[in-house]
């Protein structure tokens, strides 16, 4: 039997330190309590359900006397509760209530960040939890050490299974120097109270925790990872989760698309990872041979004079935006303009000359492209934008030869 366990069991272990309301009743939605301090926009009370934030999970809302709460934090040992426009006085009793839906998906979410650090710990012991942070909107924890999704989803399907299994969450206040804590996650650096609360589910968790924790795992009701994501240089990876409704909402829409990806690629269901990952290599493989067949045709276009300069013209299917700029900066080196269209419906175009040519490559990008609704930007010496209508990049390339033309030969 371990330490836990005996201890636990024998009911040795005991409450010493004394417990906030918040604490000692995690479901209860309305309290009464007297002030024992106000200022001009805050109060403290003798006793609150409000809990001020803590081991990631934020701080509650709601109101007191029909006053929102705007924040709620910890100074020392007193609990600060900022209430704008309050008329309240040391000795006055008040009544509060807090956002109960909004608290109970941070406590469903505060359970489930518990169960999915201890079971990614599971499949890597080097795992090491750097940040929590439990909010309405999301839910994520930061670790260092390697994690990948079919790791993920095997803690995942682990969780599931704990939660199936309604383990009760119970906790416990114990000395700092109780050997217990040798058992449990625990990060003693941070914690400056000599008695320390310990939360335990089932067998599965125990952990040093001031947060606002469900009864039994079956509340948490589903979990899903929903992101990861490179944390650096905080840490290595933020798994972003979701508990609840939302997680049931997110398995849903995942499953749809699940399904209409099935009847695309028309794979099986146990095959659809395998047959996306050849459509990417498929993919990739066509993307290189695209950017081969498109550097080739840069490099095909012969040179023609227009007023005895070199004038380098294309028009092509589609063509990598990037990989034209490289060939028109490289070609412009030496004495030379460049017109180069690209696409059909939607077409880009980028016209460029040497610094020794006095042409300003804006204006005549402008021109033509305004013809077809659309507009550029650039220099003197390089130009480049796009537009939606017309006849495309052959017909927008045809109209800037002609322009150029004029420019080049006018004074021969």
């Amino acid at each position: 039997m371990s330490l836990w366990r005996s201890i636990y069991a024998s009911g040795k272990l005991r409450g010493l330190m004394k417990t906030e309301l918040y604490h000692r009743e995690p479901y209860a939605v309305e309290f009464s309590a007297k002030v024992t301090e106000a200022g001009d926009d805050w109060i403290v009370l003798d006793q609150t359900l409000f809990y001020p934030g803590g081991g990631g999970q934020e701080h509650d809302k709601g109101s007191i006397n029909g006053i929102k709460v705007k924040e709620v934090l910890k100074e020392n040992s007193r609990i600060v509760h900022k209430v704008p426009g309050h008329m309240l006085r040391e000795g006055d009793v008040v009544k509060g209530e807090i956002s109960w839906k909004r608290r109970y998906e941070l406590m469903k979410g505060h359970t489930g960040e518990h169960m999915l650090f201890s079971s990614l710990k599971r499949f890597n012991e080097e795992l090491e939890l750097v940040k929590i942070s439990i909010s309405e909107d999301k839910k994520y924890l930061i670790v260092k050490g390697d994690v990948d999704w079919d790791m993920a989803l095997k803690a995942q399907e682990q969780i599931l299974g704990w939660i199936a299994d309604d383990l009760e969450i119970t906790e416990q206040i114990v000395s700092k120097e109780d050997p217990l804590l040798d058992e449990i996650r625990i990060k003693r650096e941070r914690i400056s109270d000599n008695e320390i609360r310990v939360i335990k589910i089932g067998d599965v968790d125990a952990s040093a925790c001031s947060g606002i924790h469900v009864k039994s795992t079956s509340e948490v009701e589903f979990l899903i990872i929903s992101r990861i994501n490179s944390a650096r240089p905080e840490g290595d990876w933020e798994i972003e989760f979701m508990t609840g409704n939302a997680a049931k909402k997110e398995a849903a829409e995942r499953s749809a698309q699940f399904m209409k990806l099935v009847l695309l690629t028309g794979a099986q269901k146990g095959n659809v990872v395998s047959t996306v990952e050849n459509l990417k290599i498929s993919k990739e493989q066509a993307d290189a041979a695209l950017k081969q067949y498109m550097d080739s045709s840069l490099k095909s276009i012969q040179s023609v004079e227009i007023g005895g300069v070199p004038a380098y013209i294309g028009s092509f299917p589609e063509l990598d935006k990037k990989m034209c700029a490289d060939y028109v900066n490289e070609a412009v080196k030496e004495k030379c303009v460049c017109i180069i269209g690209s696409g059909s419906g939607r077409y880009s175009l980028t016209i460029a000359c040497s610094p020794d040519i006095q042409i300003d490559c804006a204006k005549i990008l402008n021109e033509v492209l305004a013809e077809d609704g659309g507009r550029g930007g650039g220099k003197p010496n390089f130009a480049s934008g796009g537009a939606s209508g017309g006849c495309g990049a052959s017909k927008a390339v045809e109209r800037a030869t002609k322009i150029l033309q004029m420019y080049l030969t006018k004074n021969e």
